[in-house]
């Protein structure tokens, strides 16, 4: 079936590489420097969307209290 199809035995002849441990490691630590570092950021942006939340449920208890003592007066 190999000596058949032409890509077939092309891919056949390549030469099987091994991989380097020195490189594998460095790559390694890229990714999980990119990754601690992307964690980062996630929490960096988690900090003020909590806090405007907060501060819209805040604004909106005010203004229920608000209506409220303008009903009662």
């Amino acid at each position: 079936m190999i000596q058949d199809d032409p890509v077939l035995r092309r891919v056949s002849e390549l030469t099987l590489l091994t991989s380097d441990d020195q490189r594998a490691e460095r790559l390694r630590s890229r990714c999980r420097a990119a990754l601690a570092q992307r964690a980062l950021v996630k929490r960096q942006r988690v900090g003020p969307a909590l806090l405007a939340g907060l501060g819209l449920i805040y604004l909106s208890a005010l203004v229920h209290d608000v209506l409220l003592l303008r009903r009662l007066f």
